[in-house]
């Protein structure tokens, strides 16, 4: 929960200063951390908005999403979509 704030606080002044924020996402256990706990701490921050944020998933494997070990893909799979 606390690193989620802590993203959810830096979007918030990044998007505050420039108007985006830019974010890499690396794989493991981020997934279902970030997954489980980023809604919540984007709800308690509300000028984190999300629309205006720039995500970059790190995966050194080059597979496409929809393989099983890819980075983007276990982010979409953790969200639902």
């Amino acid at each position: 929960a606390a690193l989620a704030r802590l993203v959810a606080e830096a979007a918030a002044a990044a998007v505050a200063r420039s108007g985006r924020f830019t974010l890499g996402l690396s794989g493991g256990s981020l997934v279902e951390l970030l997954a489980r706990e980023l809604p919540a701490a984007l709800r308690a921050e509300a000028g984190a908005e999300p629309a205006r944020w720039l995500v970059a998933f790190c995966d050194e494997r080059l597979v496409p999403p929809e393989h099983p070990q890819s980075t983007f893909g276990a982010y979409r799979v953790s969200a639902g979509r």
